[in-house]
């Protein structure tokens, strides 16, 4: 994967355990419309920041 969601958010599914990356228009239509995978409803809460400034 050449160019990583930078700035994004990392989804997870509460219901099936589907995860994987996001940028912020994303984010709103999964909140809106429900999981890609199983079709469960989606809140704010079940995303995490993708920071990619973890250079230590």
């Amino acid at each position: 994967m050449s160019d990583g969601v930078n700035g994004g958010y990392v989804f997870t599914c509460p219901e099936c355990g589907g995860s994987l990356e996001v940028n912020d228009p994303m984010r709103e239509t999964l909140i809106e419309r429900g999981c890609v995978v199983c079709g469960a409803p989606v809140t704010a809460e079940v995303f995490t920041s993708n920071s990619a400034d973890d250079t230590s």
